[in-house]
């Protein structure tokens, strides 16, 4: 991605607080997006600390460069071995449901093993790339289709319990990550991280409770075939299975989900996989070890298991199709478990 331009870098140091902005400023973002792609890969300016500001607060000028984003495009595509086929299946996502995936689970926590429960809430929602949120009307100029998948994990550690969710969510014309959050709790404080994606850079912002590492932002050039750990619930399912077996190579950045100030480092990472009668296993060997997958070998591709390289586990024990927003009253979880209807097939 090119260096942002002078008037873009120094919006803040304008009378941005007012909202008041040059013109001339989006028409330089406007110049400078039809040569981006005819330029040399450059170091620029942090876009997360023109975005959030030395302190991780978030400035005005984020707008501005909210719109230089959608001007270069998010184009970056998927590699060959990666397919936004099954994001793209509207019969399947945009019935107005979610699918919702309960895990009988073993978290490493503490460097031990804790039995819970794992939740992975899989939706189709429209996103809107200025606000980086859902919007309530899809026909809104400017909203783009997301699949977005939230991990939900409570994980009980003796007197405290750790509370934790993160967000990713991809466009599903090519398969891209535009964002991810994470709000993590536990009994000694909070601790809330977010990556946002502007054209071939990452803005990282982070507040946490550890000392040295309470508030920050960094800016992050991902390689053209890097990955979060935290992507894999979902990207396992988008590999192209054509064929009977396969393996690539990708760049994987480590799992986000704790409560401190990670290094986000992309490391080298092998994926594999073979189909088998009922089921795809797929193995992703990298930094940490090995991960292993189980999936069901028709779409959608249900994730049935998975063991991760720290040691946790999670076993599918029910996937239901629902409009989960829908069954918010006290008994409507039994209700839902028992319902036929809702249930994919075991």
């Amino acid at each position: 991605m090119p260096v942002l331009p002078e008037c873009v870098r120094s919006a803040s140091r304008t009378d941005s607080s007012r909202g008041e902005f040059d013109v001339s400023i989006f028409k330089e973002v406007f110049q400078l997006s039809i040569f981006s792609a005819q330029r040399p890969t450059l170091n620029p300016p942090s876009v997360a600390a023109a975005t959030y500001g030395a302190a991780g607060i978030q400035r005005p000028m984020f707008k501005v460069i909210a719109l230089a984003a959608s001007l270069f495009g998010f184009v970056t595509n998927l590699p060959a071995q990666f397919t936004p086929a099954f994001l793209q299946n509207d019969s399947y996502w945009g019935d107005g449901k979610a699918e919702f995936n309960f895990y009988n689970a073993e978290i490493v926590r503490e460097a031990q093993s804790r039995p819970c429960e794992v939740l992975h809430i899989l939706v189709r929602e429209p996103f809107d790339p200025k606000q980086w949120t859902k919007v309530d009307d899809w026909k809104r100029p400017g909203v783009i289709p997301v699949v977005k998948l939230n991990q939900i994990l409570h994980v009980p550690t003796g007197t405290y319990a750790y509370q934790q969710m993160h967000s990713s969510f991809w466009k599903i014309d090519n398969g891209l990550l535009l964002k991810w959050s994470l709000t993590s709790n536990d009994g000694s404080g909070n601790t809330f991280k977010e990556m946002r994606r502007f054209g071939e850079q990452l803005a990282f912002n982070w507040h946490t409770y550890w000392d040295g590492m309470a508030d920050g932002s960094d800016n992050i050039a991902p390689p053209a075939n890097g990955y979060f750990y935290d992507e894999l619930p979902l990207r396992a399912r988008t590999i192209d299975f054509s064929k009977p077996t396969g393996e690539f190579e990708i760049q994987l950045a480590p799992t986000m989900i704790n409560s401190k100030k990670e290094a986000i480092a992309f490391k080298p990472a092998k994926f594999s996989f073979a189909s088998r009668e009922k089921t795809i296993e797929v193995d992703l060997e990298h930094a940490g070890g090995k991960d292993h997958f189980v999936l069901d070998r028709e779409f959608p591709f249900l994730l049935r298991e998975w063991s991760a390289a720290d040691g946790s586990h999670l076993k599918l024990k029910r996937s239901l199709k629902i409009d989960y927003w829908n069954y918010n009253k006290p008994g409507d979880r039994e209700r839902a478990l028992k319902d036929p209807r809702l249930r994919h097939p075991d």
